[in-house]
């Protein structure tokens, strides 16, 4: 089966999808809002199928919705796993999803064995269903530090079955030579007459031929009829997995021995300078779920009770469900003679690129400023432009318009001025600190406030979540990490698996001496997880490695066609014409 074939097997494959009478549920009681007709499924591009350790597998993940055939799914997440051949675990990343797409990176360390391992993806809604049915690719990675495993490296060569590329005739590279020598700019462009071909979305590998051939790339050989048995397969109702529609789910649960656990509030933050806040209250069996829209990396979380008798409750946070992986089966990976012969030349190369890791480090793309959960609607003070007073007392009394605080019997209390001067509230001030609500006041006043860089003063009846506030008072600190003292079963600090941070991955320019007397060994000579075709401009550089390179792009048209495209390169030490 040629590769075109594979990748629209797989996105017929795995019968999973979204449909939902209401989005925008609250609590886990909801669940019989969700349709159980699911028709969503994933694929994933790599830039390579055999790595050594030293070197870094790089992906690019896309969820199709299999009733239009499209990217545009209604999972805002996404799952990968690699997993070795004793169906361990070697990573988990939370991938955020942008128009069904996104991408993530490895750097595979020396601890691992050489032998078979398969990269797995899937959205939280399919691990409803078995972990065999999830898409999977099949990989070889060879610890050349450690002793060989006892997969052969060399196989007869005609037994070697290679995907077979196919050019479609709606979309094809366009090079102006086939032939470069080292560190010349390699001119590419992408030629197709639709637009539905050059608005899709795109994984683009240029990288050294390894020799290395697998049978059956994505390892989806079932049939048509054992495809119905998958769309058959039955939920574990009792057990049922929210879908992540609107970005990642955080659930928990609160028990008490001797209070109600119905509609009482909870508090979720990411303590952080790009900190998060949260509200949502409890179902009837005390369960509670977060939504965030964002991704937001950080794993400085906190969730807590927010009642007055919050002593009376404890709080547990879900973990990720794990996955079973006991049924899968690991293809028979196959390599041609070059792929040996390639080891050594691979092994000094990604050496003498780690060694100068330094200079030539990927970029993070660091998430865009967006406003905060109160909008436009707060007065900002920045106390650098103020006089800096010694405590939180003075700073509120002489700096904070709008805003005083009281004092009884060595507890304090904060009052906000209404925009109505006539009304006041017997609702509580909202106090946060980096997106940390803060609940004992008195330590919040022992807090240096030479440490803040700002505050934020909303003023009225403010109604978040499932928390309603006569006002709010947001400090933000200059390091983002104000830590509270507080303890106790009503709040926690859950250890959970944190969205992938975007890259903009390094790739060297010649058109200056500056990089003149760096060496260059890279194998890899470009990995663009995200291409835009109308654009962007995809030339690239060549390195001090000789030999052949291929071109892939990989990915879905606008409408869900599967693209897959090569092209052969060849470098030498002097150009051939």
């Amino acid at each position: 089966m040629d590769r075109l074939k594979n990748i629209a097997l797989s996105a017929l494959l795995i019968s999973f999808g979204q449909v939902l009478t209401a989005q925008n549920f609250n609590t886990p009681t909801e669940l019989n809002r969700i349709d159980k007709n699911l028709n969503e499924s994933i694929y994933i591009s790599t830039n390579a199928g055999s790595y050594l350790t030293g070197e870094t597998l790089l992906y690019k993940i896309f969820c199709i919705d299999n009733s239009t055939q499209s990217t545009k799914t209604q999972s805002k997440t996404a799952y990968i796993q690699l997993v070795d051949s004793n169906k361990k675990s070697v990573f988990t990343h939370k991938i955020f999803l942008k128009d069904g797409a996104g991408n993530g990176d490895f750097f595979l360390p020396t601890t691992l064995q050489s032998g078979n391992y398969k990269l797995i993806g899937y959205t939280k809604w399919m691990l409803n269903k078995d972990a065999e049915n999830f898409f999977n690719i099949d990989l070889y990675i060879l610890n050349p530090y450690k002793e060989a495993s006892n997969q052969p490296l060399v196989q007869n060569e005609n037994t070697v079955s290679s995907p077979v590329p196919v050019t479609s005739s709606f979309i094809s590279f366009d090079l102006k030579s086939k032939n470069y020598s080292n560190r010349q700019e390699v001119s590419l462009a992408v030629k197709s007459e639709s637009d539905d071909f050059l608005n899709g979305k795109y994984s683009l590998s240029v990288r050294k031929t390894d020799g290395f051939a697998i049978q059956n790339r994505n390892g989806f050989a079932q049939t048509k009829d054992s495809r119905k048995d998958i769309v058959a397969a039955s939920f574990k109702d009792n057990n049922l997995i929210l879908p992540e529609l609107r970005g990642e789910l955080i659930t928990g649960k609160i028990t008490s021995s001797s209070a109600d656990i119905k509609n009482k509030k909870v508090a979720l933050s990411i303590v952080d300078k790009n900190s998060e806040l949260k509200f949502t209250k409890t179902d009837d069996q005390g369960k509670f779920v977060f939504n965030l829209e964002k991704p937001n990396p950080s794993s400085n979380i906190i969730v807590q009770v927010v009642e007055d008798d919050k002593e009376n409750y404890s709080i547990e946070v879900d973990q990720d469900p794990s996955v079973d992986f006991s049924k899968l089966q690991f293809a028979n990976l196959q390599f041609n003679p070059d792929f040996a012969n390639n080891i050594t030349d691979r092994l000094v190369s990604s050496q003498i690129e780690n060694a100068y890791y330094n200079v030539k480090k990927d970029s993070i793309i660091n998430l865009k400023d967006s406003l905060p959960f109160f909008g436009n609607l707060s007065s900002e003070f920045v106390l650098d432009d103020y006089t800096r007073f010694k405590t939180m007392e003075e700073t509120i009394t002489e700096v904070i318009k709008g805003v005083y605080f009281t004092k009884t019997k060595n507890n304090y209390s904060i009052h906000i001025f209404d925009n109505d001067p006539n009304y006041e509230s017997t609702l509580p001030a909202l106090v946060a600190v980096d997106g940390l609500v803060i609940e004992d006041l008195n330590e919040f006043f022992a807090y240096n406030p030479k440490n803040i860089e700002k505050v934020n003063v909303v003023k009225g009846i403010y109604y978040y979540g499932a928390k309603s506030f006569n006002g709010l008072l947001i400090y933000t600190s200059k390091e983002g990490n104000f830590d509270t003292k507080l303890t106790g079963r009503f709040i926690t600090r859950p250890q959970l698996l944190r969205p992938e941070i975007k890259k903009e991955y390094f790739h060297p320019d010649y058109s200056t001496n500056k990089n003149e007397r760096i060496p260059d060994y890279r194998h890899q000579l470009l990995w663009n997880p995200d291409v835009n075709l109308k654009n962007q401009k995809l030339n690239f550089y060549t390195s001090d490695v000789s030999g052949q390179f291929e071109i892939i792009l990989e990915g879905f048209s606008e409408s869900g066609k599967p693209v897959f495209i090569k092209e052969l390169i060849t470098v030498t030490d002097n150009i051939v014409n």
